[in-house]
């Protein structure tokens, strides 16, 4: 093989054929004094839930924009709690004290619910929009525009300060990294390129004072066979800690190994949550563990949290992107060095390919408010 065929090998990744494709648009503003006035008559103050007929009336509103424009999976969410989205054969919504999980398939699925206490103010209004079909990624642009479009129309109806109206395009790609190992036959092939370049190229044009993010979420199933690999003091208060180490200690030889600079491990049951940050920053939250990283900062570094005391069903592990990592092609050359590095994680581990799990998820993310401040 050539030295240019070889370089451009780098870029194109090459992904199972079982691969699960999510996208999903998040659209915040804040309950503000003056929009509330605008509904005045609906708020009853001496009512046990005073706030109940206005968010009927604006999920109402929003609802009838997303039937005109033929957005069937859309959710209305005033109560405050953080939205996830991953994809399953099984359509189910989870709720918890601090959470929202939608767990659908895009085949298949559609919904349109509101979520909300009545009893209580909510500080912001949040409209998640999930894609559907067989094609979530080729259709991606398409789906963004219309969107922004129903965006748009209600920022206009309810006369909301449209600086103050974020959208957030998220978008997964969801596989095992050893499906071909269980028989999963052909590959996709992907380069990556950043959602603004592929949105480009559709004609749809993403404001210049957008935040992007690339990164990787894999989950570690913790079994039986891997808890063997180290001696557990079951009397201990660290029990754990050496099993966590040498997960930890294989991570962190793997991702220096193939220069991934910005990552995490996490074992102590909460939910990690990445987001573009300008200072980076790891915050608990209750059920949440909120991860920032500033993807100009190229030697962030490695996070590792986890409970000794505690043992997880599943670590999860982090690989973030920095603008070093996107190349023209885009970020494949960064995909392929994370399957390398838990290629060998999973070897320093033992693992058996065929017949256990490493889920790995690819996030791609784009956020920016409806009009600039």
């Amino acid at each position: 093989m050539s030295i240019t065929r070889m370089r451009n090998a780098q870029h194109k990744v090459h992904i199972p054929n079982s691969v699960r494709e999510n996208q999903y648009l998040m659209v915040k503003f804040p309950l503000t004094d003056q929009l509330i006035s605008k509904f005045s008559k609906l708020v009853d103050e001496s009512a046990s839930d005073p706030y109940t007929q206005l968010y009927q009336e604006l999920s109402k509103k929003y609802f009838d924009l997303c039937n005109i424009a033929q957005l069937d999976n859309t959710q209305f969410i005033a109560n405050d709690k953080f939205a996830r989205v991953r994809y399953s054969p099984e359509k189910m919504t989870s709720e918890t004290k601090q959470q929202l999980l939608f767990l659908y398939n895009p085949n298949y699925h559609t919904s349109q619910n509101s979520y909300f206490d009545g009893a209580k103010r909510t500080k912001k209004i949040t409209l998640l929009f999930l894609a559907n079909g067989n094609d979530v990624r080729a259709q991606s642009a398409k789906f963004h525009a219309q969107v922004k479009q129903v965006v748009s129309e209600y920022a206009k109806l309810l006369e909301l300060d449209t600086t103050t109206v974020r959208i957030c395009d998220h978008q997964h790609l969801t596989y095992d990294l050893f499906a071909g190992d269980k028989g999963v036959e052909g590959k996709q092939v992907h380069k990556f390129r950043p959602m603004t370049n592929r949105y480009a190229t559709d004609g749809l044009e993403i404001p210049d004072s957008k935040d992007a993010l690339t990164y990787a979420v894999v989950d570690l199933p913790i079994n039986r066979r891997i808890r063997s690999l180290v001696t557990i003091e079951e009397n201990s208060a660290e029990r754990y800690s050496e099993l966590y180490n040498l997960i930890a200690d294989a991570f962190i030889s793997s991702a220096k190994h193939f220069h991934l600079n910005n990552g995490a491990v996490i074992a102590n049951g909460l939910v990690p949550i990445v987001r573009s940050a300008l200072d980076e920053n790891v915050i608990a939250s209750g059920e949440l563990l909120m991860l920032g990283y500033n993807p100009s900062n190229t030697t962030g570094g490695y996070t590792c949290k986890w409970n000794a005391d505690k043992l997880v069903d599943t670590v999860q592990l982090i690989f973030v992107a920095s603008e070093k990592n996107k190349t023209p092609h885009g970020y494949g050359k960064f995909v392929n060095q994370i399957q390398q590095a838990l290629r060998s994680i999973a070897q320093s581990l033992d693992f058996i390919n065929d017949k256990e799990e490493m889920l790995v998820r690819l996030h791609q993310h784009v956020g920016y408010y409806l009009t600039d401040s």
